[in-house]
């Protein structure tokens, strides 16, 4: 660790930071719920990409953790002994690294077309490994995953029937009811969707296959999916670190990432910009949200400049530091080599952000 500097004010910006505190509360607070859930938790890596995180999770009581690519599997393998890749590997290149991972690690990935198991099959049973496959249903998300009960059974047997593979379940994912603010509405967003994948559960089971593992969820649905009758996993992730778009919906996970920035120019008394733009903070989900100092309000991103509006800027001068939370985590972390991880304001550790870029 760089010891040149002892509080997070001192930190050269654009700067990624991450409240320990915060981030541990939030760990445990997932990992107490989901003991007296009827499902495990199997975290989704794709927010935090760091292995620092995954291997608190996993000492925490998670079964694995979930990825989104096969690069960020291939980061954090290292320390999970257990990785779902919740998405399809197609094409010989990838699934020739897939095949490279799981000598290093059991690993899983989803599946929706007969040809990608045709493929798989052929490679895993070149390499001599076992790969686990999910069918992948789709419950709402327009995206990946089959349509109905029979065309995943169709899957699931093939699965079945292939050499170098194993069949262990379905995935499906509600990602279209995660951000409903209405509590209720989610609700019922979510277990309509857990209804369709639960119903393909049963439908193959009655065909005499059985149906190990059925895994879907996310932070905003952990609750739903969580104890839904026939769901074994809960993938939530962005719940450890947490963002603004996400603080309005499930308040009881606590804010632990920002992004720290300097004031570089300041036009007025109402306007500071600062060095905080699209290449440091993403707004897809609504501009940053100012922490520090209060009355200013991020007015617009461009690439490397954040511009804040609001009574707030009249006491900054240039070199001042300001505080921002990301609307979205996910798309912020990836654009930072490393964590800056605090306690109060007293910098602890660095972290690196092991599968940053990994999209591939």
């Amino acid at each position: 660790m760089d010891r040149s500097y002892s509080s997070m004010w001192d930190l050269d910006t654009p700067a990624l930071v991450l409240d320990l505190d915060a981030l541990e509360a939030n760990i445990a607070y997932m990992a107490n719920f989901m003991a007296g859930a009827s499902a495990s938790l199997r975290p989704h890596s794709k927010t935090h990409k760091c292995a620092q995180i995954a291997r608190r999770q996993i000492a925490a009581g998670a079964v694995g953790i979930t990825c989104a690519k096969l690069g960020e599997a291939e980061a954090l393998a290292p320390v999970a002994p257990d990785i779902l890749i919740a998405n399809q590997i197609v094409g010989p290149t990838k699934i020739g690294r897939l095949v490279r991972l799981r000598c290093q690690t059991d690993v899983m990935v989803a599946v929706d077309a007969a040809a990608n198991i045709d493929d798989l099959s052929a490679a895993a049973a070149a390499a001599g490994v076992t790969l686990r496959l999910l069918v992948e249903v789709d419950i709402g998300m327009g995206r990946c995953g089959v349509d109905t009960p029979e065309q995943a059974l169709e899957l699931a047997r093939r699965v079945h029937g292939a050499s170098g593979l194993v069949f262990a379940g379905l995935q499906g994912y509600e990602g279209h009811a995660v951000m409903i603010p209405e509590e209720e509405a989610r609700r019922a967003a979510a277990e309509k969707a857990m209804a369709k994948l639960t119903s393909a559960r049963r439908f193959i089971e009655k065909s005499g296959l059985p149906v190990s593992i059925v895994s879907g969820g996310g932070t905003g649905t952990y609750k739903f999916t969580g104890n839904y009758p026939g769901v074994d996993e809960v993938q939530a992730g962005s719940y450890a670190t947490m963002d603004a778009r996400y603080g309005g919906i499930i308040p009881e996970f606590r804010p632990a990432l920002s992004v720290l920035a300097t004031v570089v120019s300041k036009p007025n008394d109402d306007r500071v910009i600062s060095d905080a733009g699209l290449k440091s903070i993403t707004p897809e989900f609504g501009m940053p949200v100012v922490l520090q100092p209060e009355g200013l309000v991020t007015a617009k991103l461009s690439e490397e400049h954040g511009t804040h509006d609001g009574a707030g800027a009249a006491g900054l001068r240039l070199g001042d530091k300001i505080l921002l939370q990301p609307t979205h985590g996910c798309t912020t972390i990836n654009l930072h080599d490393r964590y800056f991880v605090v306690q109060g304001e007293r910098v602890v550790d660095v972290w690196p952000v092991d599968a940053r870029g990994r999209s591939a």
